[in-house]
């Protein structure tokens, strides 16, 4: 498996149990799991497209039409996940729907609230995931990568771009 690009990895709570309520106890936990334990893995593949200016990606679903169709570790707070650029882990932190009442403080990657309502018959088959600094109330478009390093934001969005999956 070439493992170089652009992947998000998602565990379930048998992989990660818990991630503790910030971002000193999530991180080192998110950086340790061996990926090769990840429930589910948004390759380059599977991605449709990554919208920088609002920090969303969109990616097709291989378990059916609907976000119900996906598996509940997908949306219902008990998830994890890790972005990784060319082998590099640079953020992860908790999936949820964006209308959870889950409450932390690191990264949130936030099932959208349209897709749930299903208002969008274009997205059919497929999910749309925003990713935020931390959880909130309400899940306001983002405008920065989450990544620390901007040389390395840039990097991804560079390849992102090669691969006509960014939209800007």
């Amino acid at each position: 498996m070439n493992d170089a690009g652009f992947f998000v990895y998602i565990f379930d709570q048998t992989a990660v149990p818990g991630l503790g309520k910030t971002a000193e106890t999530a991180w080192p936990i998110l950086q340790a799991v061996p990926l090769e334990q990840a429930a589910f893995t948004v390759t380059e593949q599977l991605l449709l497209n990554y919208h920088w200016p609002t920090q969303t990606i969109t990616f097709t679903n291989p378990w059916g039409q609907t976000d119900r169709d996906a598996p509940s570790y997908m949306w219902n707070g008990g998830g994890s996940f890790v972005v990784v650029y060319n082998r590099q882990r640079l953020f992860g932190g908790k999936v949820v729907a964006a209308i959870s009442p889950r409450r932390f403080d690191y990264p949130a990657m936030a099932l959208s609230n349209d897709y749930i309502l299903m208002e969008s018959p274009e997205l059919q088959g497929k999910l749309v995931y925003s990713f935020h600094p931390k959880s909130a109330v309400m899940y306001p478009p983002q405008s920065q990568f989450l990544a620390d390093d901007p040389v390395v934001a840039e990097a991804v969005k560079e390849h992102l771009r090669q691969l006509g999956k960014l939209v800007e």
